[in-house]
């Protein structure tokens, strides 16, 4: 780094930017193709993501996927984007930080807390299995925002293993699928949350995914304060999803 006056700092620039290209068909979603294809997704994500981190000069790989205009997708064909960067971009710092402060007040995780309560109520739970957990969190961001969890306490995607691969695929691709023909092919924005390079071994975090529907736009209230507005409970967006005929290919809103 090099500071500039009292005030400023830069540094060189440095990274990775890569595109995953999910299939040949340029106009098939992601939930509608064979779960084979999902799990190839979900496989050369992660062996993209592992190899990044062999890097040292990187501290975090992003991965995320942006679908429709509202997104901000750039390119027509469905695609993944995956960025290496040299530092922790502040939202990220911010989550484990949060995690870690929370294991510490109390000896527990924070996300293994979270996700007892999720399973104990079920009433935000539209899907699972046995490694994974697809729910719409208690105070979502944005309307219908689904996270997806695993159920091992791992707060690396570098951590996920092969045989998670399969569970992975089937959780997200009914989770895309439901929001798909619930919402009428919304535009989303999709992430994978996961810790940088120095808190790999961290207990109080969890790695997942979040889709975060594009169905308002963000205004001057939610730019000024910070806070978000949600338009629809967690609770009625759930009972939506896992209600009517939302696994097929009939559109129902």
């Amino acid at each position: 780094r090099e500071h500039q006056g009292p005030v400023f700092q830069k540094m060189g620039g440095y990274g990775a930017h890569e595109v995953v290209i999910e299939s040949p068909d340029h106009e098939l979603f992601l939930a509608r193709q064979p779960l084979s294809q999902v799990e190839a997704v979900v496989q050369l994500l992660h062996k993209r993501y592992c190899s990044l981190m062999k890097d040292d000069r990187f501290q975090s790989v992003v991965i995320f996927k942006n679908h429709g205009e509202r997104a901000g997708t750039s390119l027509r064909h469905p695609h993944w984007q995956i960025i290496a960067t040299p530092v922790v971009p502040r939202m990220l710092r911010l989550q484990y930080t949060e995690a870690a402060e929370y294991s510490h007040r109390t000896g527990r995780s924070l996300y293994e807390v979270l996700l007892e309560e999720e399973l104990r109520s079920q009433e935000r739970v539209i899907n699972l299995n046995d490694e994974f957990v697809a729910f719409l969190p208690y105070a979502g961001h944005l309307a219908f925002e689904t996270w997806i969890m695993p159920r091992r306490a791992q707060a690396s995607f570098g951590l996920l293993l092969p045989e998670q691969i399969n569970p992975l695929a089937e959780v997200l691709s009914t989770a895309l699928l439901k929001l798909y023909v619930g919402l009428g092919d919304p535009d989303f924005n999709l992430t994978v949350n996961t810790v940088p390079r120095s808190e790999e071994n961290q207990q109080g975090f969890r790695w997942h995914i979040r889709i975060l529907p594009r169905l308002a736009t963000t205004a001057g209230f939610e730019l000024g304060s910070g806070m978000s507005i949600n338009t629809v409970l967690p609770e009625d967006a759930a009972s939506f999803l896992r209600g009517g005929n939302h696994d097929s290919g009939t559109h129902q809103v």
